[in-house]
């Protein structure tokens, strides 16, 4: 018995002395999730170290579907993109989103509570996140707090982006055939919140940018097609991002400014040409 009740306080005393450490508990929290900011447009111009000149087309990656181009309005609805870079910890669980916008910041009481948990999401190794709760006209700042299996965390930067109203496409029709291109005709409106300028974007089924033309007109948008020749048989995707001005802070928010950019994208519609 005596030696039962010593063994006791021997291994007690050695669990006191190494600690959770040597029993396999992982305490230490991921790397800060690094997320995304706005990164441009498709269809922006570039001009390279040489006086080149380049156009942006963010869906020359992995995934044709995919826009790679950070924090951004979609496509889809009135949505906002939250993008951030791969995790380095490979033992990622779940994901909180937070969001708040300029107004609730600066709103605050308790500037400590001024963010609210829009979503709890597990990580399946994705690397973005849509917002379909997002309202137009509002300056919206999001960022993430990543949790790993043993429950640690830690909250990534910040970044913004401010949705406007999206562009109201009325000509061609959604798988629309044409004999041509060259009889192809766009038109849309723009309703709602103004926009500083429109771009007419054309694709080819693999999603690389053929056309684009920027309307110096922005109440009368009737656009003839402009680009180059396409064969007989050939599927194009066309639709009109809208870009409205830029927002700065006009006082640090948790010690950053930022400056926030604008701008919405219509959905998408297909034109077959005829063969």
């Amino acid at each position: 018995m005596k030696i039962s009740f010593l063994l006791i306080i021997l291994i007690s005393l050695l669990l006191g002395c190494t600690g959770e450490e040597s029993l396999g508990i992982d305490t230490i929290a991921p790397n800060k999730p690094e997320l995304v900011p706005h990164l441009g447009d498709t269809g922006d111009i570039i001009s390279g170290f040489q006086g080149d000149i380049d156009t942006l087309n963010f869906y020359n990656t992995y995934d044709i579907d995919f826009e790679n181009n950070g924090m951004d309005a979609v496509m889809d609805g009135d949505w906002i993109k939250t993008q951030w870079f791969h995790f380095e910890d490979s033992d990622i669980d779940y994901l909180r989103i937070f969001r708040f916008s300029a107004q609730e910041y600066y709103n605050a009481i308790d500037t400590l509570n001024f963010a609210q948990i829009i979503d709890t999401v597990d990580y399946n190794d994705q690397i973005y996140y849509l917002d379909r709760t997002a309202m137009t006209d509002k300056n919206y700042f999001y960022f993430i707090e990543a949790f790993d299996n043993a429950g640690n965390s830690t909250l990534s930067d910040t970044t913004g982006y401010k949705l406007i109203d999206k562009p109201y496409l009325i000509f061609p029709a959604d798988n629309s055939s044409h004999q041509s291109v060259y009889d192809v005709t766009f038109e849309w409106q723009q309703n709602g919140s103004e926009a500083l300028q429109h771009r007419l974007l054309v694709f080819n089924e693999d999603r690389e940018l053929i056309w684009q033309n920027t309307p110096l007109d922005l109440e009368d948008f009737i656009v003839p097609y402009g680009g180059p020749p396409v064969e007989p048989g050939s599927v194009l995707i066309w639709r009109v991002d809208a870009f409205g001005g830029t927002y700065s802070t006009s006082s640090p928010i948790e010690g950053n400014s930022y400056t926030v950019e604008s701008g919405a994208e219509s959905i998408e519609r297909y034109i077959f040409i005829d063969e």
